[in-house]
């Protein structure tokens, strides 16, 4: 017999970032649900997490006492680092996490539980919960004083009464199942069990073979329900070792879903508990400051675009304030703005036209204003305009052209007229 393992996670419908940590690397699976607001509780969750992560290199086992003492160690290291980190930092004052965890050795399983995340074992179709909620609604239904039907609709069902981080000293559960072929084991953050009732949960694990499609599945039931937490799912099948293959095809996990940090490595370095460098606080830290860096970009680019818009416009500015003169079809014109095209935009308008036509004009003057003659002002290029005939006559031009019309001005629009070819 073998374990399979599969993992999903999702931040829900109503967190802006999920402190849930999870790993799911044989011979561990273990489910972190953070508190303490902000970055905390992602803190706390990854930190429990990464102490677990430590036992995959202690086994296997010579017996069931070196196992369980192994995991108890790994619990009570998590709460120590977890506190010592919080006195350390006042921004992390007051965090701590559930922690649902599970060791494989051998046929058995050993399952430790500290808070509300939950622990279900699937056999022969029966479903049954295999951990105990540290609540303060399970101890009213301990002490007779509430239903377990009325205790999942309490209002303060997610008030708990023991977390890893809280306490100096910390108590937890610890149970050892024999596993039979044909198991399906459920390790969950209250993000699946207050919103998603047994009987649905029973019947996605009944329903779906795959361990990996079964966890999605959950996270999806969970937020059709409104995903008012963040959502954790660990499925962990016992098969015959001649099924493995088949059923291994399907487990990609889900590793990189939402903000869980799954098998986090151990912290580098001296490895001091409580050290604000340590991995697993610069990966919650940085999950939750992903959503600034985001704002961050998006306030980057408008002040880009407002930039670029103004100096469009500054642009356009000082464009227009120059003059040029040229053919507007056959009549030198006044224009407004730089003569030629820029990668097909024109970028002048027309002003006036003159009262000098292109047959008045020298061929070879008339070859200059095809291409524009720079003016130094509107005065200037209108005197340009007028001499045209005379740009080459002996005497010159004194800014009086021959007598013909007044100029005729224009409305001061874009012009899209093209230049006719010189005679």
């Amino acid at each position: 017999m073998r374990l399979v393992f599969a993992a999903a996670t999702d931040v829900g419908r109503m967190r802006k970032n999920n402190e849930d940590s999870y790993l799911s690397s044989k011979p561990v699976a273990a489910v972190a649900d953070g508190m303490g607001g902000h970055s905390a509780g992602e803190v706390a969750s990854a930190i429990a997490i990464e102490e677990l992560a430590a036992l995959g290199d202690r086994g296997p086992w010579e017996n069931e006492t070196a196992a369980t003492d192994d995991l108890k160690q790994a619990i009570l290291r998590a709460n120590r680092r977890i506190r010592e980190m919080a006195a350390s930092d006042h921004k992390l004052n007051g965090m701590g996490t559930t922690l649902v965890a599970l060791l494989e050795d051998g046929d058995m399983v050993h399952v430790a539980n500290v808070g509300d995340s939950r622990g279900y074992l699937l056999r022969q179709g029966e479903l049954s919960q295999v951990t105990v909620d540290h609540s303060l609604v399970q101890e009213l239904v301990d002490d007779g004083r509430l239903s377990p039907e009325d205790a999942e609709r309490h209002p303060q069902r997610s008030v708990i009464t023991r977390a890893l981080g809280i306490d100096p000293e910390v108590e937890f559960d610890l149970f050892t199942y024999k596993l039979q072929v044909g198991d399906r084991l459920l390790l969950c953050s209250d993000g699946l069990s207050d919103v998603v009732g047994t009987t649905q949960i029973r019947n996605v694990l009944l329903r779906v073979r795959s361990p990996q499609k079964a966890a999605r599945q959950l996270v999806t039931v969970a937020n059709e329900q409104g995903g008012p937490d963040n959502i954790t799912v660990i499925v962990v099948d016992a098969v015959d070792e001649s099924a493995l293959p088949e059923v291994e095809d399907d487990q990609t996990g889900d590793l990189t879903a939402g903000a869980a940090t799954g098998a986090m490595p151990l912290v580098e370095g001296d490895g001091a508990p409580g050290r604000r460098g340590g991995r697993a606080a610069r990966a919650a830290k940085d999950r939750s400051l992903a959503t600034h860096r985001r704002l961050q970009r998006v306030l980057v680019a408008g002040i880009v675009v407002l930039v670029a818009a103004a100096l469009l416009v500054a642009g356009r500015s000082f464009l227009f304030s120059r003059y040029w003169v040229g053919f507007d079809g056959d009549t030198v014109a006044v224009f407004q703005g730089v003569p030629g095209n820029v990668a097909g935009l024109r970028f002048s308008r027309l002003v006036e036209r003159g009262p000098v036509s292109r047959a008045q004009v020298p061929p070879g003057y008339a070859a200059r204003l095809d291409d524009g003659v720079q003016a130094d002002d509107l005065e200037d290029a209108r005197n340009i305009a007028r001499c045209a005939p005379l740009v080459f006559s002996p005497g010159g031009c004194t800014g009086q052209a021959p007598a013909t019309p007044e100029a005729t001005p224009t409305t001061a629009v874009a012009t899209t007229s093209t230049r006719a070819a010189g005679g």
